[in-house]
């Protein structure tokens, strides 16, 4: 996929079929990565490149404590995720962008566009 901005969006779900009607409304605009869970989202936040991480609150075995601070310290904004509102407020550190399960497509744009800046030419890494 050749995205046009070069933004990085980690999609962290446990669900394929969810994940991948995320992955599909967000090509051709972002580039995604996916994670089922809270050990393999973090390395993918550890090795960079991340511009916004799609987290969803109710992942089996729960959020590893770390992985929402470690989002934060990288400058990486967080959309929470999740059919149960409740588990979204337990998730630890500063209040949050949440996003209720079942959203539109459109809402789920919008909302990561509300948490990263516009894409600018300077961003976009060199290809090729």
């Amino acid at each position: 996929m050749d995205s046009g901005s070069n933004r990085r969006i980690l999609i962290v779900e446990d669900d394929p079929l969810v994940s991948e009607v995320v992955i599909d409304a967000l090509e051709g605009l972002y580039e995604t990565s996916r994670a089922e869970n809270s050990a393999d989202a973090m390395t993918v936040l550890r090795a960079g490149g991340i511009d916004a991480m799609l987290l969803d609150c109710t992942l089996p075995g729960g959020l590893d404590p770390l992985l929402v601070p470690m989002a934060d310290n990288s400058g990486v904004p967080v959309i929470l995720m999740s059919g149960h509102p409740d588990m979204m407020e337990r998730v630890p550190g500063a209040q949050r962008p949440c996003i209720q399960k079942p959203f539109s497509l459109t809402a789920l744009l919008a909302m990561i566009e509300s948490v990263m800046p516009p894409a600018t030419a300077g961003n976009a890494p060199d290809q090729a």
